[in-house]
């Protein structure tokens, strides 16, 4: 991608609308030292209902992670696909002034920095948002926190869907730890936020392939069925941008009906702000 010195790749999912109006915009970011094809399933299943979802890939190392830099690929990602939406091969398919952002573990904190530094989400999600640095590294000035200022002052309506184990310890240190968790990100929020905690949920199983190597042997797995936990979090997830990004109510509905029904059948539990 232009304006990138290292590999940028995007896929995208696209809906079949036929002469349907232009399809809003999800952009879904990966987690730490993952990719984002690790996440295809979500951009199919988004783009069933009508979404045009991206699934960047950030090349990244242990040691050489920078959230400022990153968060910068993440505005290049916006830019490059609204100059695409707006005069190139995407233009009349997607419409990128109605963009969402969400994302995974690191992909989910990246989604938060960015729309607290821009006007143009319309929505915001993250799936077990970890507000922290590298594995063992401190460093204030390459992992901004944004949690509370920056998540406080967003006035968008956010969902966090969180891991009921991702604190918990397998090697070292937890994938999401508690201080730095998405119920930090939720008890920060000022406005209209979710959270969902999904029970006997791990970090790692919200990949496609939960057993994806070491980036998964490091994290606690649950007792959840992976695809479970999966197929239920692309469920609020597409309800909660068709719901924001369409301005469809139904949709926002049918997400507060399925979460009192997870939550009557002790799959989750919720937390909501106005």
């Amino acid at each position: 991608m232009p304006g990138e010195r290292r590999p940028l790749e995007i896929m995208l999912a696209l809906p079949v609308k036929g002469d349907a109006e232009a399809a809003p915009l999800v952009i879904l970011s990966h987690g730490f030292l993952l990719e984002g094809s690790e996440y295809t399933s979500y951009g199919l299943h988004l783009a069933s209902h009508g979404l045009a979802v991206a699934l960047p890939t950030y090349r990244m190392s242990l040691l050489d992670a920078d959230h400022r830099r990153l968060a910068e690929q993440l505005r290049l990602v916006i830019d490059h696909l609204a100059q695409e939406a707006d005069t190139g091969s995407l233009s009349g398919s997607v419409d990128a002034s109605q963009l969402g952002l969400a994302g995974h573990s690191l992909g989910g904190k990246l989604s938060f920095m960015v729309a607290a530094q821009s006007a143009f989400p319309a929505a915001v999600a993250g799936i077990d948002p970890v507000d922290g640095g590298g594995p063992g590294i401190a460093s204030d000035e390459r992992f901004p926190a944004v949690v509370p200022e920056k998540v406080a002052a967003l006035p968008i309506p956010i969902l966090l869907i969180g891991a009921e184990l991702g604190g918990q310890v397998r090697f070292g240190q937890a994938c999401a730890p508690l201080d730095r968790n998405y119920q930090r990100f939720f008890e920060a929020a000022t406005g209209n936020a979710v959270e969902v905690t999904q029970l006997g949920a791990g970090h790692m199983q919200y990949l496609d392939d939960p057993d994806c190597g070491l980036a998964c042997l490091v994290c606690v797995q649950g007792s959840a069925r992976s695809e479970e936990i999966r197929l239920s979090a692309q469920a609020y997830l597409t309800a909660f941008f068709v719901g924001h990004l369409e301005d469809r109510a139904e949709a926002l509905t049918w997400l507060e009906h399925r979460l009192v029904e997870d939550e009557l059948a002790g799959r989750v539990v919720v937390r909501r702000k106005d």
